[in-house]
């Protein structure tokens, strides 16, 4: 009886584990976290230019 508790238990935390990986994989896709020196450069291109960054400004396509 106790094992097939423990394997239940087992069961239950691999889906939680799965279901939680997907939201994750599913938040990450939204946000875009690669995307935000594009939305930096389009929505401030000033203070973007004066960055460090600026060697990099030609590669990040804002389209």
């Amino acid at each position: 009886m106790f094992d097939m508790i423990k394997k239940i238990i087992k069961i239950i935390f691999k889906i939680v584990g799965l279901a939680m990986t997907g939201l994750v994989a599913y938040i990450v896709w939204a946000i875009n976290p690669w995307n935000m020196p594009a939305i930096f450069k389009r929505n401030y291109p000033e203070a973007f230019e004066k960055m460090p960054l600026s060697l990099i400004s030609p590669f990040i396509n804002i389209y």
